[in-house]
């Protein structure tokens, strides 16, 4: 009994072992084969930025432009901090509850992680307004898209969102924002090991036609082919 038992133990371990190698390699893979491998920067198009925080990565767009006013989707009214028309929008999906159970890296849970990456679970869109052009660095990096494209990527934004009236308006999630100028939304979606915060932000460069992995499970796949 004792034999089987333990040969149980280390079967588990074997498949948990060689499903991680899967996913690891498949991580390595698809962030190595680039698409939209035509992309150059044009100053003339529409300017738009990739913002990282080492982990989570975000689109930045201009709130106004002659194709769409983004403050008439996600109101301005909705953020206590924000007393002027802002200039940038940074919008970014993911898990739902990773989001709203860890403002901080020191709150993060096990069974929060392990629910994230191994469960498909709930998705919440998680927005900020900036009052001006966010300044270029290492983690922000500035994109153009023609207006073509542009109009592609409002619509796979808006169908991120879980709204009312046929994405008339965002659905806010009310007193989650981690300050005054940033909210939560509710996404469509679901959440999972294959399905992450920074595959969502891939698609969009994918749709914006900016250079950008095949596929993108972790923020160096996202970040490394548009700087």
């Amino acid at each position: 009994m004792i034999r089987k038992v333990l040969k149980s133990i280390v079967l588990s371990f074997e498949v948990v072992l060689a499903l991680g190698v899967i996913y690891v390699n498949y991580f390595l893979w698809a962030m190595l084969i680039p698409v939209n491998t035509e992309y150059v920067y044009d100053e003339n198009e529409v300017q738009f930025f990739v913002i990282s925080n080492g982990i989570h990565t975000d689109i930045c767009l201009p709130v106004k432009s002659e194709v769409i006013d983004w403050s008439s989707f996600i109101l301005v009214q909705d953020f206590d901090g924000v007393y002027e028309m802002p200039a940038y929008i940074g919008i970014g999906w993911g898990d739902k509850g990773f989001y709203l159970d860890t403002p901080r890296w020191a709150d993060l849970k096990m069974s929060t992680a392990l629910n994230a990456i191994f469960l498909p679970s709930e998705t919440a869109m998680h927005v900020t307004y900036y009052s001006q052009e966010p300044e270029e660095s290492s983690n922000v990096v500035r994109c153009s898209m023609s207006r073509e494209e542009y109009m592609r990527l409002i619509e796979y934004v808006q169908a991120s969102f879980n709204g009312r009236g046929n994405n008339v308006q965002a659905q806010l999630i009310p007193g989650k924002g981690y300050s005054l100028k940033d909210n939560f939304y509710q996404a469509t979606g679901s959440y999972w090991g294959l399905r992450t915060c920074n595959s969502w932000t891939n698609e969009a460069l994918k749709v914006a036609g900016v250079k950008t992995s095949l596929h993108a499970l972790f923020e160096p796949a996202v970040m490394r082919w548009i700087h």
